[in-house]
């Protein structure tokens, strides 16, 4: 049970290691629990009847029990229902990776458990400040209709500040990511009124049925494949008490790495070189994490060990890692040899060709790097569906590149034929 309560507390004073172990048990039942049990607190601190009111049968009527329920659970429903996937399919607009049922299946649970703690959070943070501000005697003022208004979207802000590092810890973003992601998630409150009016449709023990076995259906395989991946991952942290299995140090970096916990990732994979010298997938690993933070002399390092135990490693996208970290070190004449390496065996990489392009563009030899962005193009438009989502981007990065130089290629030429009339 106090695992159960750790994350809501810890939200308060460390908001993304709190998502990250919700990301990691996906404590779902526990969040929609804590959800509607802080917004049912909250709705009874907000409507809490006046003493003079006590015998007042209409407004008993609209205290009763079941409809303060009833509003509680709603906002839960339109959360789990149609918010979180809402946010997942933003942010598979802004930063594609794989298809939104890939996605959805995928992150659901996480992300679900994730907003709905945040929604408990800040029900919960904004509890006494609106039981000491409210007072309800004057429930009949105009003014103090507006105060409760303003008190009930109280909790909003926080919760969307929540929000916000949920996707960044969850789906790995970055915040102007994350905030893009809830900003166009914010449409589906448009769906928000109809809630209830749903509810009340589901009076209908037919429809009740159909949308129960649909929603038992969506969410058992969403839930399935958060527990099976929990349950891959405890079976690796069992495997690495064995002193002698450099495996399975690997594949749980591996899986710390999918999530975006870098440090975890890094120790796992050196714990795996430590027991093996010769795992080179490790060593790859190393390599791709310490050019991304920057430090270009370890990735270099590591990437020569992979090299010297197998050269054509990861089907050669050794090579276009090296050209990578070399281009970042601006030693541009490394990296090409490098990326020249790479396609002798990758010859129609999206990415490395757009790679090569922008190296040969800083050596100056603008004319290749225009033919390889424009080959980088028809490599993405020619390649299947499936690989098509995943390498756009280059596509996207190319065609900029091209743009840019058209339009400076323009800009010249106009220069050129202004200047006599200018003298």
């Amino acid at each position: 049970m106090r695992l159960l309560f750790t994350p809501l507390l810890k939200i308060f004073y460390n908001p993304a290691q709190a998502m990250s172990d919700l990301r990691d048990r996906s404590h779902y039942v526990a969040g929609a629990i804590f959800a509607i049990l802080t917004s049912l607190a909250y709705f009874l601190a907000l409507n809490r009847v006046p003493q003079r009111a006590a015998f007042d049968p209409v407004l008993h009527t609209q205290l009763d029990l079941r409809f303060m329920i009833g509003a509680s659970i709603s906002p839960i429903l339109f959360l789990a229902v149609v918010f979180v996937p809402a946010c997942l399919l933003a942010a598979n607009l802004i930063d594609r990776r794989s298809s939104f049922g890939v996605l959805l299946r995928q992150e659901y649970a996480p992300m679900a458990s994730c907003i709905l703690y945040s929604w408990a959070a800040s029900h919960l943070i904004m509890l006494i400040p609106a039981l000491v501000l409210f007072d309800p005697s004057g429930f009949q003022s105009a003014s103090v209709a507006a105060r409760m208004m303003v008190i009930r979207i109280a909790p909003l802000p926080y919760f969307i500040f929540l929000a916000v590092i949920a996707l960044r810890v969850v789906l790995r973003l970055k915040y102007g990511q994350a905030i893009g992601a809830i900003l166009l998630s914010s449409f589906s409150l448009i769906a928000l009124p109809l809630v209830p009016n749903l509810l009340f449709l589901l009076t209908s023990p037919f429809l009740a049925f159909i949308v129960i076995i649909l929603l038992m259906n969506f969410f058992g395989n969403a839930m399935s494949a958060s527990r099976d991946r929990e349950n891959f991952k405890q079976t690796l942290e069992a495997a690495t008490l064995n002193p002698a299995d450099a495996s399975a140090h690997y594949n749980l970096g591996l899986i710390y790495q999918q999530r975006g916990d870098t440090e975890r990732a890094r120790a796992s994979f050196l714990r795996a070189i430590e027991i093996d010298a010769d795992e080179t997938d490790a060593h790859y690993q190393l390599g791709r994490i310490a050019r991304e933070e920057g430090r270009l002399a370890d990735a270099i390092s590591h990437f020569d060990s992979v090299v010297e135990r197998d050269p054509d490693h990861s089907q050669s996208e050794i090579w276009r890692e090296i050209g990578r970290a070399y281009f970042q070190a601006s030693q541009y004449e490394d990296a090409l040899a490098a990326f020249e390496r790479f396609f002798e065996k990758r010859h129609s990489d999206a990415e490395g060709l757009y790679l090569y392009g922008i190296t040969l563009d800083h050596l100056g030899r603008e004319e290749e790097a225009a033919r390889e962005m424009r080959a980088c193009v028809e490599a993405v438009r020619t390649a299947p569906a499936y690989k098509y989502r995943s390498e756009k981007r280059w596509m996207n990065e190319a065609q900029a590149f091209l743009r840019e130089r058209e339009t400076g290629i323009r800009s010249q030429e106009s220069g050129v034929r202004r200047r006599p009339s200018d003298s």
